[in-house]
């Protein structure tokens, strides 16, 4: 019998606010395994280097240096960040779809399903990447959260 492996995709993006000119999405791909372990450890970055619950653009630059040096140390993260940067669109919903897709289809190399928690979505929006990447690959499932800290804290607000 198959078992199927459980991975979880948090995704950031930014750039909505640039009209197209850049705009990144930053995932990370975990197994369940390293999910607590790794909440845990970015949590604790936060607060051990000053950047503690401030949203990205109200941190000072010193503070996004450290806290990023930081990630950086963290096993757990090793082989699970994952970008993809575009320029000059507005199809920010396919984009991020295109970048989850592609992430996921790199990574899971057994029968798998995902649960994608995505930050800062409305609804509509949340639909509409929900359903891209099961239109991109016949056998890509997924189920859809809402935001969570893991996602904020790993995206970093590149």
């Amino acid at each position: 019998m198959n078992v199927r492996k459980k991975l979880y995709c948090f995704v950031d993006e930014t750039g909505q606010d640039t009209q197209g000119k850049l705009f990144l999405v930053a995932i990370i791909l975990t197994d369940i395994e390293a999910l607590s372990t790794l909440e845990s450890e970015l949590l604790d970055i936060e607060l051990l280097s000053g950047k503690k619950k401030l949203k990205w653009n109200k941190t000072k630059n010193d503070l996004k240096v450290e806290y990023l040096k930081q990630i950086l140390t963290i096993k757990a993260l090793k082989h699970s960040i994952y970008y993809s940067i575009y320029h000059d669109s507005l199809e920010y919903s396919k984009l991020t779809s295109l970048t989850i897709a592609k992430t996921i289809l790199k990574k899971a190399n057994t029968e798998y399903e995902v649960s994608i928690i995505i930050d800062g979505l409305n609804d509509k929006e949340r639909i509409k990447v929900y359903s891209e990447p099961q239109n991109l690959h016949n056998g890509l499932r997924s189920n859809l959260y809402g935001s969570t800290t893991l996602a904020e804290a790993t995206s970093a607000g590149f």
